[in-house]
């Protein structure tokens, strides 16, 4: 089983001890404990950065990085409602009442104040915020095995899954040894938009495998990014196919489709998928000596 993150308890059991005298007057709330469409929102909050003002539909709006150390928030403040930032910097303690949670965007909740909502500086026991990024840091870092279902935008962890399909097209190409971008496959040679040229079958032309595909553990789907840092699969004979004009997605399906892997990596918002997505640092077919090590650890 996933291991209990010990730092993350304490700063819930830090926002939950939060100003006797406002548990008395008003009922708080934490961000991790907000869900989409949620009213009536009071809550302790750090500032963790205040972006420029804009103009949205000929309206002023600051948008506001929120934090209090169980998850992350973005406020947005509108016309009047900026000047509830005056003499607020990052880094202070807010209190927010009676706010909204009119969507989730990027696995933050998106909130906007009420008619009578307001945000006010107060002095408060929350973490500093430098200890709260640390901690974020620190799980970014963190590569401990955890469920598919379990996962947040921007952590480390390893998962386990199978492959249940593969969606690139052209997962493994040459990149530009000038300008690090994808290369052009020709006959015989590999050129680039930046005007370099080089032969096929050069050996110092650099290959990356960038698969995309989706990952089942049993609790979630996610899709994951597959790089080259794999035993899993011989790239020489992947090149020599692709210099060939063969096709290698039916090789790919032959090999990949089906397999119990672990995989390590971070996860991130896919704009375009409207999801967290995965990003393999490393990946390997599932040793079954190493999964029953770690079911007698745990």
């Amino acid at each position: 089983m996933p291991k209990t993150d010990s730092k993350l308890d304490d700063i819930e059991k830090t926002v939950e001890s939060k100003s006797a005298d406002l548990k008395n007057s008003i009922e708080l709330i934490n961000l991790s404990n907000i869900v989409e469409k949620m009213v009536e929102i009071n809550a302790i909050l750090r500032i963790e950065k205040i972006f420029e003002q804009k103009i949205v539909g000929k309206n002023p709006v600051v948008n506001v990085i929120v934090n209090d150390g169980t998850a992350k928030g973005l406020l947005s403040l509108w016309t009047e409602e900026i000047k509830f930032l005056e003499g607020i910097f990052e880094g202070d303690a807010i209190l927010i009442e009676n706010a909204n949670a009119p969507k989730k965007f990027k696995d933050r909740i998106h909130l906007s104040l009420s008619k009578n909502g307001k945000v006010s500086k107060i002095e408060s026991n929350l973490p500093k915020l430098e200890e709260m990024l640390e901690n974020s840091n620190t799980k970014r870092s963190d590569f401990s095995r955890k469920l598919i279902s379990e996962l947040k935008e921007g952590i480390g962890a390893e998962i386990r899954g199978l492959i249940v399909s593969i969606h690139s097209k052209n997962p493994y190409f040459p990149v530009c040894g000038i300008c690090n971008k994808k290369m052009t496959l020709k006959k015989g040679y590999a050129i680039c938009g930046c005007g370099n040229k080089v032969d096929e079958e050069d050996d110092n032309l650099k290959w990356l495998f960038l698969c995309n595909c989706t990952v089942d553990d049993g609790t979630k789907t996610i899709r994951a990014t597959l790089n080259n840092n794999t035993k899993c699969i011989d790239f020489k004979k992947i090149k020599k196919m692709i210099i060939d004009d063969e096709d290698i997605i039916l090789e790919l399906n032959r090999q990949l489709l089906g397999l119990d892997i672990n995989i390590s990596g971070i996860t991130f918002y896919d704009e375009y998928l409207k999801d967290i997505s995965f990003r393999s640092n490393f990946w390997n077919k599932t040793d079954p000596n190493t999964e029953f090590e770690l079911l007698n650890l745990n």
